[in-house]
């Protein structure tokens, strides 16, 4: 039987993963039914990556970096860190993650509105 330490350790790596593979995505500007359809799976099965709530078999996460034009390593490994604060540094990339999704939505929605002024 696996101990809770190892379990955490897996948690971690995965949603680590998971925000990793949702900011570069946004970054591309890029859905999750999009990224989905690229690679062979279904949107669902992308979700639950980016939420940290399966392990990606390697060859999929490799299809994912290639699309996403970073590296599996940058994808994998978190190569900054927060200061220590009361919210842990997931919490915080999460955060930031979020608020760039909710810039680029209205950013599409004002683009969508021809002839409102921005």
């Amino acid at each position: 039987m696996p101990s809770t330490r190892n379990i955490d350790d897996i948690h971690t790596r995965n949603t680590t993963i998971g925000v990793n593979i949702r900011y570069a995505r946004l970054l591309k500007n890029m859905s999750e039914s999009d990224l989905a359809h690229q690679v062979g799976v279904n949107s669902c099965y992308i979700q639950k990556c980016e939420a940290g709530q399966i392990e990606i078999p390697p060859p999929l996460l490799q299809d994912i970096a290639n699309i996403l034009g970073v590296t599996v390593s940058s994808i994998a490994h978190t190569t900054k860190r927060a200061p220590a604060s009361n919210k842990s540094y997931l919490s915080k990339a999460l955060d930031a993650v979020n608020q760039l999704e909710n810039f680029i939505e209205t950013k599409q929605g004002k683009l969508v509105k021809v002839g409102t002024p921005t």
